[in-house]
């Protein structure tokens, strides 16, 4: 009996990889033929809610860290360019994996062996900033305002649970990578709002007076905690949606060749890929030094801002997510002019996103300065952001887009000296100009010029090779 049901067995996990093959073959033929503004949508509506809900977490969590005061809201805004380090490093990862079991046949073995590669990376990120986080947040200019305001304890609890929770948060961003490669966007939308749902109910939770007297935990620390707990169980989720959604086997054996030669190639696409990332996060750190010369309300004030920013920028992220998937597809398939007709509707739907989004943060903006904090300068700061940066938003829209797609057609070189010229070249130099002539307000004034030049070049550049039918403009 045991033998005549074997085969039945074993033909039915190749049955299920065949059809699974087959559903994303269907899949990337529609992405090719299907209507422009249909794939597109398609790419990116599911993504817009994972992607808000994800900045709308980290925004309400330091809207909490403002109600306990500014002392702690300055603390938070400190320790924006470790977060920010770390969030590169966990899309870094999720590009890597994702790129790595598009183009794997045994998908099962290579998934395997890209999480415990994750587990690898976070840890080890993780012990690192833990060791130098004190040295580097004396750097940012961190110890004055520490000595002063005692503030360091707290927010060293604060640490302890957020690099803890990295792993887990590596896990979440790495399976949100796969699934969205697989082309099931709805589950790997799913995923996000479930993490950030979570962050925030707990947090809110954490904060009633119940929990105040049950539990003998800082302010900061809860915020800590609701983020620990939050990612935690999205990895569990996570890991459900990979297995049991995905039918994707977890089972690797870790010494074998193929197994090395899977850790070899993930650590080789790794590297340049997070150099690429962690652009960002550095021109932040340096950043922060810059306004933290301003004061420690300075600080809190572009704390507040620099998580405003991504909530305003929602489309244009989302968009350099879903917009290389279609551009990268159509142009492996010599399909340039659904290239150039993706490209235009993408940027034509960021021009009117980021209009609006400039009107709504210029007559909300003294509401935003006032209920992120009371503190006159803070508050003032804030409201001075909200109505200059913004303007300046569509053209850093335009530049996104065009480094994204830069990147799908793997012209890589011309996306990172972009991303170099306008964060190395105008915006650092001309934040520390601004900072000498003007304090704060010179900065936000150098930061939204720095936006302008950069979308005016491109601009520029994409109407001479306008002139030139042959080649493909990134417009």
């Amino acid at each position: 009996m045991a033998s005549d049901n074997s085969p039945a067995l074993s033909l039915g996990e190749p049955l299920q990889v065949c059809d699974k093959q087959r559903k994303r073959a269907v899949r990337k033929r529609w992405i090719l033929t299907g209507s422009t503004s249909a794939v597109l949508k398609t790419l990116t509506l599911p993504m817009l809610w994972a992607i808000l809900a994800l900045f709308s977490a980290d925004l309400i969590e330091l809207y909490f860290a403002s109600r306990l005061g500014v002392e702690e809201l300055t603390a938070m805004s400190f320790t924006l360019p470790f977060q920010a380090t770390l969030f590169a490093f966990a899309i870094g990862l999720g590009i890597v994996v994702a790129t790595r079991l598009t183009q794997a046949k045994e998908v099962e073995q290579l998934a395997a062996v890209s999480l415990i590669f994750t587990v690898l990376v976070g840890a080890t990120l993780a012990a690192v900033i833990w060791l130098g986080l004190q040295p580097l947040l004396t750097l940012l200019g961190f110890a004055e305002f520490a000595a002063r305001e005692q503030v360091w304890p707290t927010l060293e609890r604060y640490m302890q649970y957020r690099l803890g929770a990295v792993v887990f948060f590596f896990i979440v961003m790495v399976v949100f990578g796969v699934l969205r490669a697989f082309g099931n966007m709805r589950g790997a939308a799913q995923l996000l709002v479930t993490f950030a749902g979570l962050q925030i109910v707990i947090s809110a939770g954490l904060f009633t007076p119940w929990a105040h007297s049950a539990l003998p935990l800082s302010g900061l620390e809860r915020l800590g905690v609701a983020h620990f707990i939050a990612a935690v169980s999205a990895c569990l989720y996570a890991l459900y949606l990979l297995r049991i959604k995905e039918n994707i086997s977890l089972k690797v054996r870790l010494l074998s060749q193929r197994s090395r030669q899977a850790f070899r190639r993930l650590f080789r696409l790794f590297v340049p890929v997070v150099a690429m990332q962690l652009l960002t996060p550095l021109a932040q750190s340096l950043l922060m030094m810059i306004v933290a010369s301003q004061g420690s309300d300075a600080v809190a004030a572009f704390g507040v801002v620099m998580r405003i920013e991504p909530l305003a920028l929602l489309l244009p992220m989302v968009l350099t997510t879903s917009l290389p998937i279609f551009v990268g597809q159509n142009w492996a398939a010599n399909k340039s002019l659904r290239v150039r007709r993706g490209i235009k509707q993408a940027l034509a739907a960021c021009l009117v996103w980021q209009s609006v989004i400039a009107l709504v943060l210029f007559w909300g903006a003294d509401m935003l300065g006032v209920g992120f904090c009371k503190q006159s300068f803070v508050s003032q700061s804030i409201e001075l952001a909200m109505c200059i940066l913004p303007v300046s938003y569509a053209a850093l829209a335009g530049v996104m887009l065009y480094v994204s797609c830069c990147n799908a057609i793997g012209r890589s070189a011309l996306a990172l000296n972009v991303t170099l010229v306008r964060l190395f070249v105008l915006s650092l130099p001309g934040a520390y100009l601004g900072a000498q002539l003007n304090g704060f307000q010179g900065i936000v004034w150098a930061l939204a010029l720095a936006n302008f030049v950069v979308g005016a070049w491109l601009l520029f550049r994409a109407l001479n090779v306008q002139r030139r039918p042959q080649v493909l403009t990134m417009s």
